[in-house]
């Protein structure tokens, strides 16, 4: 008799740019049973962001390429329904990705009493975490007894995995349940893109062995443009080879045009890009900055890695602890240091490694983050112990 194939439900908010590919690989590849269940009641790709001020055009998901549905509502009665529906149904494990919004916390609670095998996806970190003022003490003894919850955690990187241990003061078996990128996909993308690099320069007005310095992000306080412009600025007083190009959309829009009015020549503002074009970018460039004083991951800085770009990222970027190493794939610099970002660029652009060697450290990092690590832990989570 065949052994039957194990079954594993996530619940999570709403589907993302980096997750969906992952899903439709592992329903492509037949591994184990995968169903998707989305808490937020309206369309995942035409969701209204608040920050760009409209909506993400995450134009590489395609559609019906794995099971996944939508809850109607969130209401208790519904989680309630929900909760009944999955117990008998059986899965062999439940992954919740967080316990915000509160429905997942309800879900998680019913499962629980239930009886059936839960697991928490986090990406919670210490860092960007605080317990202060007279609440603190209270609201971290309530995330602990929530943690306990779980049967399993699958934390996206080492650094939730550090939070979820302090804060619940226990152990679980724990699986990295990663944000990760389509690797394959950007990288094959980007190095077609290299290809195209000097007709693109030609039409920018720019030399050829320009430097170019490749910013991708919200403009907002969060995510932080303009210390990335003011440090283009310092590096251009020592490369003039050096060029900027600024892709993104947000609330800072006057304030990042004013910053870059007297460098019309040496930078393009494209506005915001489609998914499918970033790597149309990343393969342009000579290197990614990621200037977020407050970014719990950061997924960019796996895409520019995958496409063998280095990165320089701030300290406050999540990712730049588990995937930056210093001097081989980037650097990262004190956040809002504008000095110390233009000192690492300008150290790059005289870095005299062959680009083709720097470009392999950066991939060979980004594959150790590459989808099929992330199918091999959700393997052995399913699999009993």
């Amino acid at each position: 008799m065949s052994t039957p194939k194990r079954h594993l439900i996530i619940i999570q908010d709403r589907e993302t740019q980096f997750d969906a590919p992952l899903y439709a690989t592992i329903h492509q590849q037949d591994v184990f049973s995968l169903e998707l269940i989305y808490s937020t009641v309206h369309s995942s790709i035409s969701h209204h962001d608040l920050e760009l001020g409209h909506a993400p055009q995450w134009d590489h998901i395609l559609a019906n390429t794995y099971d996944q549905r939508t809850l109607p509502s969130t209401s208790p009665l519904q989680i309630w329904t929900l909760s009944r529906q999955l117990k008998a149904r059986q899965p062999d494990l439940v992954i919740i990705c967080g316990y915000y919004p509160r429905s997942h916390l309800l879900l998680a609670l019913l499962l629980r009493l239930q009886g059936q095998r839960i697991g928490l996806r986090s990406d919670n970190t210490l860092t960007h975490t605080s317990f202060t003022g007279w609440k603190g003490p209270l609201r971290r003894l309530a995330v602990s007894w929530i943690q306990r919850l779980f049967d399993c955690w699958h934390p996206v990187g080492e650094q939730a995995q550090a939070y979820l241990r302090q804060i619940s003061g226990t152990l679980r078996p724990t699986y990295r349940f990663a944000y990760a990128v389509d690797n394959d996909w950007l990288a094959s993308n980007a190095e077609r893109a290299r290809q195209g690099r000097h007709q693109f320069l030609q039409q920018q007005g720019w030399p050829e062995d320009a430097f170019v310095v490749l910013g991708i992000m919200k403009w907002t306080p969060r995510e932080d443009p303009l210390t990335l412009i003011h440090a283009f600025r310092r590096l251009l007083q020592h490369c003039s080879r050096a060029r900027l190009v600024l892709i993104g959309d947000g609330p800072l829009q006057k304030a990042v045009m004013t910053a870059c009015a007297a460098l019309t020549d040496v930078v393009t503002c494209p506005g915001y890009s489609p998914y499918s074009q970033l790597p149309l970018w990343y393969g342009r460039a000579d290197v990614f900055v990621h200037p977020a004083p407050h970014e719990p991951w950061g997924v960019s800085v796996n895409e520019a890695l995958a496409c063998g770009l280095p990165v320089i990222a701030a300290e406050g970027v999540g990712a730049a602890a588990e995937l930056i190493r210093p001097g081989v794939n980037g650097d990262v610099f004190v956040n809002g240091d504008v000095g110390q970002l233009a000192a690492q660029l300008l150290n790059l652009s005289f870095c005299e490694t062959p680009q083709a060697a720097r470009a392999a450290a950066c991939r060979a990092t980004a594959d150790h983050w590459h989808y099929r690590h992330s199918i091999n832990r959700l393997v052995q989570a399913l699999t009993p112990c």
